[in-house]
């Protein structure tokens, strides 16, 4: 049976020539994965690092082929990889491009089977995300797009909801999550729809294609977001982070702190704001 993907990029026409270059060989290096992540979907190898995260030998294989692809046309460029070797101090990022991976987000579904899991890989210029490609594999299915080109999955123009997804808002939020913010929410936890995908990449995904009002992650790392940020706002959402902002990205490593986040519609914002007093 066939199962290529059937996508496309958005008009990327109004980009300059370093960057459409970038786009396209971005899309490409994605889809050169796809079929490897597939076939060793709940049965890939895994281990549990020193941080208590798993990590599969696919994690550590797409990170390895898929930057080695990029690298041979953007030698210059800088590779962030959550899977990239660790160091004494973080390593400055002061090139023009950046490419931030999560080659597998989800590890702990993929490695059981569960299908809520995807490959994120986001562009940023001067350190701001632009483009971002998830390929979510529980649909089956390629996302993409950026602020200044819109969003896409497959072949269908995406948006962010405006209206309320369901009869109370729903969105996506990982636990556990800090005292006292879990206390700040507390009040409002029971009047809301929270859904737990495994996945903060495939949570930002649900954001753009309108299937949740939008997301709140505390534990986020740069990875999760570095793809879903700019895919989101394509889609016409809008992206804050809670505490001081992780873009633009001066410097990386893999044991980088979480940076937490919201995303999603304006109803989801003003809500929101107004249980965490936030202006």
């Amino acid at each position: 049976m066939d199962r290529s993907l059937t996508n496309k990029t958005p008009d990327i026409s109004s980009a300059d020539s370093p960057l459409q270059d970038r786009i396209l060989a971005g899309h490409h290096a994605i889809l050169n994965q796809v079929e490897y992540f597939r076939n060793n979907f709940g049965s890939a190898e895994s281990r549990w690092k020193k941080d208590g995260t798993r990590v599969t030998i696919v994690d550590e294989t797409i990170s390895h082929q898929l930057f080695t692809q990029l690298e041979k046309d953007f030698s210059n460029d800088d590779f962030c990889s959550e899977e990239g070797a660790e160091t004494i101090e973080p390593i400055p990022t002061e090139s023009e491009f950046c490419w931030v991976l999560d080659p597998v987000d989800g590890t702990n579904n993929y490695a059981v089977g569960v299908p809520e899991c995807c490959i994120s890989l986001g562009l940023l210029r001067h350190g701001m995300p632009v483009y971002g490609f998830i390929y979510d594999y529980g649909r089956d299915n390629l996302l993409q797009g950026g602020k200044e080109f819109g969003s896409v999955e497959g072949t269908k123009p995406v948006h962010a909801a405006t209206n309320l997804v369901n009869e109370k808002l729903t969105f996506c939020m990982h636990f556990p999550i800090p005292p006292q913010s879990l206390k700040d929410l507390s009040g409002a936890l029971g009047t809301w729809r929270i859904r737990c995908p495994g996945s903060a990449a495939v949570g930002l995904a649900n954001v753009a294609t309108g299937r949740l009002d939008g997301c709140l992650e505390y534990r986020s790392k740069p990875w999760d977001c570095a793809a879903g940020y700019p895919i989101c706002e394509g889609s016409g959402a809008t992206f804050h982070f809670l505490n001081e902002p992780v873009f633009p990205l001066r410097s990386f490593s893999p044991s980088m702190s979480s940076s937490p986040f919201r995303v999603g519609s304006s109803i989801f914002q003003k809500e929101i704001e107004s249980v965490l007093n936030l202006k």
